[in-house]
């Protein structure tokens, strides 16, 4: 059997750009890891050298239930190595590409834990930079974990980047990154927005057949909204990834931490709704003093809700489930909550008369008949501005029948 150092080769797991990856035994501890090491044919760069230690850097700073364990980072004879938690389950890339049958719960569960994922990396000052399906993994207990930050850039130290190289996927890389900009929590909220749009609808949000072509609808072009490749996603959700998917850094989520809480207002909703879960939910430690809390808000939001202040129930239970996801009283009385909210409400809010303007504005351009790609903008900047206008629902059901068609 092969060795490498303290570790028994077992076999190949896969290889990469950067690295091989061994499933092998640490000798010491009994223990099998995924091994990555550099790739032979590369050893001699010393870029790329560089470039995996600063891997080996960022991921051994983080410690995260979304983010792969490392447990030992090295040289030996020469070449550097990671071994890292080894990991049984299906990546997003191959869930899509089967097609599989995954509630839109669980969907929005998996997206929120890879929120909580990023953010927790960002607040170590680690960027991913290749945010993909391939590089997110649902594990055998329903957990997501984020994968290879092979490209993660340590904010307090410059980049490496290699003479007329991009790096990243160009698939789901952010426009200033497409650019070769700078590049910042930002660009892995579009990545991940990038990820979100295919997850939910099947399908990429930047299709074209050539690297560059690609490149340039990152750059200029706006994916067809979220409601007309699949009209079954909640129309609040698609605004979240429209907005993620937006050009300009400063229109985007500023931090995943924003993303995450607009997600889990949805997965509560979705939770309470009563859709059966087709994903093990992992269980997460909560204490009982957190437990104690969240009885007391669900106590008072049902008093709330008896004396007919639906929002503040609202607010209340919000708050309880951030405090303990899995808290179930918190999830349906939010939802019940939220329908009476709702109920009470006989239209959407009124639209000061500037966002009058523009949303009667993109109405029109959004109307048969004009240019397709004029057309999917407007759409995509309604879905943001008014998503819950009743005249954006018709248009989005009415374009939803046409592409289906």
């Amino acid at each position: 059997m092969a060795t490498f150092g303290r570790y028994e080769i077992l076999d190949k797991l896969g290889e990469g750009a950067m690295g091989v990856v061994y499933r092998a035994r640490d000798a010491s501890l009994g223990r099998v890891v995924a091994l990555k090491m550099l790739s032979a044919d590369l050893g001699g760069e010393e870029e790329l050298h560089q470039r995996f230690q600063r891997e080996a850097e960022a991921i051994g700073r983080l410690s995260h239930p979304n983010i792969v364990t490392v447990y030992d980072v090295g040289e030996a004879s020469g070449q550097l190595y990671m071994a890292m938690e080894l990991l049984e389950g299906d990546d997003l890339r191959s869930l899509i590409e089967k097609r599989a049958a995954i509630a839109l719960a669980d969907r929005v569960r998996i997206l929120l834990q890879i929120c909580t994922g990023l953010a927790y990396a960002h607040s170590r000052g680690v960027v991913h930079r290749d945010i993909k399906p391939a590089n997110i993994l649902v594990g055998s207990d329903g957990r997501a974990k984020i994968l290879d930050f092979g490209l993660a850039r340590v904010s307090a130290r410059s980049t490496i980047t290699r003479r007329g190289v991009i790096l990243g996927t160009p698939d789901y890389m952010a426009p200033e990154q497409a650019m070769g900009k700078g590049v910042d929590r930002r660009s892995d909220v579009f990545s991940a927005g990038a990820v979100f749009y295919e997850f939910l609808t099947l399908e990429k949000p930047f299709k074209g057949k050539t690297l560059h072509a690609v490149l340039y609808q990152i750059i200029s072009d706006d994916p067809e909204p979220v409601l007309t490749v699949n009209p079954e996603v909640p129309v609040r959700l698609a605004s979240i990834v429209h907005r993620m998917l937006r050009k300009d850094p400063d229109l985007r989520y500023g931090a995943m931490e924003e993303v995450a809480r607009d997600l889990s207002d949805i997965h509560a909703a979705l939770r309470g709704s009563g859709g059966r879960s087709t994903l093990p939910v992992p269980a997460a430690p909560v204490s009982e003093e957190t437990r104690a809390r969240v009885r007391d808000r669900v106590a008072q939001g049902r008093a709330l809700l008896d004396a007919g202040q639906a929002d503040r129930a609202v607010a209340e239970m919000k708050d309880a489930l951030r405090l303990d996801p899995s808290a179930e009283d918190a999830a349906d009385l939010l939802w019940r909550a939220g329908r009476k909210l709702h109920d009470g409400r006989s239209a959407a809010p009124a639209l000061d008369p500037e966002s009058e303007r523009r949303v009667t504005d993109l109405l029109a351009r959004a109307a048969p008949g004009g240019a397709e790609g004029d057309m999917r903008s407007a759409v995509a900047e309604l879905v943001l501005i008014a998503p819950d206008d009743p005249r954006v629902t018709d248009l989005l059901r009415e374009r939803s029948g046409r592409h289906r068609r």
